[in-house]
């Protein structure tokens, strides 16, 4: 829980568009010395994806350097930068810079918490843990939404500054994970940390599991080797070049489903697409079901399969998705559909709680389990980079996609991805639930003499 505060601070940020882009662009009523334009908005939207690119190799690299927990530390000052520029700034440029802020602080959030809670969870939890990131994610996505709708502008930047500060005091009093203080050879260090994180007393049961599970981070770690001096070598196995293109195909799919951008745009989705709701009610809508399918996610995480959950749930976003494109194609078309405005809410209230629930939260899961012990943070650094490109290029044109495809082609283009990473996932994608992280690599065709 203290871990994911940060996650948490980090969906303040996700949801701060959304509310408040109507107010940024407004003539007579924006909190800047001049409104915003319909392109200084696309940019305001991107930046943070430019942010997270940069942010992704500064924090990959930290992480093996000062350590996990250092690095996550390190995650909330960017986030306390975004909402003080929000909070003070008057320009465009300040916001500029606050997004590539947040950029920053998401590249840390999505790379180092789930590398966090893989290697300090047991392997039976170790699913639902991971689920709780994006749990909060989305709390934090929520509470904006609602914050934006019912607050002033700078009444929010001043409230939510203070959440990036609560983790830093919470998590100073958690420990390194023991699978890095062992690659340190800091044994003692460890030692104490599985104690903690696992409650061992000095019970000879307790003794005898500390025993195995130290044995265990010894020889992962005399397996690793130091990931600083990675050669071609590394790279060589058939198991490594398989797990860095699962790893790059499901961060691509995470963003082709639309999510991302629907939630930036949430209140200008339903707009375009002939709802008549209120558009920042729906958004709020919209945040309860993601929360609502988050929290499902944490039920369901390590008591379904990975991959009967990820292609059922990626089969739903795209049904989900299409309706809202024929929905959005029938306005367009001038059919009569007053009696079927409550659809867009409806739709896309589905298509975000059923991809919370599986496709959305596995992609950070499965990408933290498959990786070589080596490699872990290089290529998760590599597929995360990989990620925030992919959602650049969404985010930053997505409102040119809708004008050139309309909403009904954009729609059905997020639902076709969604379909094909239903396919790959039952074609490429290993089962990892329950399975240890050695057991994983036998699976992904890793020779036993090279564990």
């Amino acid at each position: 829980m203290a871990v994911n505060i940060i996650s948490l601070a980090q969906g303040t940020t996700f949801g701060w568009l959304s509310p408040y882009l109507p107010l940024l662009i407004s003539i007579t009523e924006s909190p800047l010395d001049a409104p915003v334009t319909d392109i200084q908005a696309t940019w305001i939207a991107s930046l943070l994806c430019v942010g997270a690119i940069f942010g992704t190799v500064l924090f990959g690299w930290s992480a093996d350097r000062f350590g996990r927990k250092v690095s996550l530390c390190g995650t909330a000052l960017p986030l306390i930068g975004f909402w003080s520029c929000v909070a003070f700034g008057r320009s465009v440029e300040t916001l500029y810079l606050a997004r590539v802020l947040a950029g920053l602080g998401a590249a840390g959030v999505f790379l180092l918490v789930p590398l966090y809670v893989t290697e300090i969870a047991e392997d039976r939890i170790r699913g639902t843990l991971g689920s709780f990131f994006i749990l909060f994610i989305n709390t934090g996505t929520l509470v904006c939404f609602i914050a934006g709708t019912y607050l002033s502008y700078h009444t929010t930047s001043y409230i939510f500054i203070f959440v990036p500060v609560v983790f830093l005091i919470c998590f100073t009093r958690l420990p390194e994970t023991p699978q890095y203080l062992v690659h340190r050879n800091n044994l003692p260090a460890a030692e104490n940390a599985l104690k903690i994180l696992r409650g061992y007393t000095a019970s000879p049961e307790h003794v005898d599991l500390m025993k195995k599970d130290m044995a265990q981070l010894i020889a992962q770690a005399a397996n690793r080797g130091d990931s600083s001096g990675l050669t071609r070598s590394d790279f060589g196995p058939f198991y490594v070049k398989k797990a860095l293109m699962i790893g790059l195909v499901l961060v691509t799919l995470n963003q082709l489903s639309g999510c991302f951008a629907l939630i930036q745009y949430a209140a200008q989705v339903f707009a375009d697409a002939g709802s008549e709701m209120d558009s920042k009610i729906s958004s709020i809508i919209v945040g309860i079901i993601q929360l609502a399918g988050s929290y499902t996610s944490t039920l369901v995480m390590d008591r379904w399969r990975r991959k009967t959950l990820y292609i059922v749930t990626a089969l739903g976003s795209c049904l989900g998705l299409t309706m809202m494109g024929v929905y959005a194609y029938l306005s367009v078309a001038k059919v009569d559909v007053s009696q079927l405005y409550w659809l867009p809410v409806a739709s896309l209230s589905f298509v975000i709680f059923i991809a919370s629930v599986g496709m959305l939260p596995l992609t950070f899961v499965i990408l933290s389990e498959i990786l070589p012990d080596k490699l872990r943070s290089f290529g998760g650094s590599l597929c995360t980079t990989f990620m925030w490109v992919v959602s650049f290029v969404i985010v930053k044109y997505f409102a040119a996609a809708i004008e050139v495809l309309g909403m009904h082609g954009s729609m059905w283009f997020f639902a076709g991805c969604c379909l094909f990473g239903a396919v790959f996932n039952g074609l490429f994608v290993p089962e990892t639930r329950g399975k240890s992280l050695d057991e994983i690599k036998l699976t992904m065709g890793c020779d036993s003499t090279d564990m």
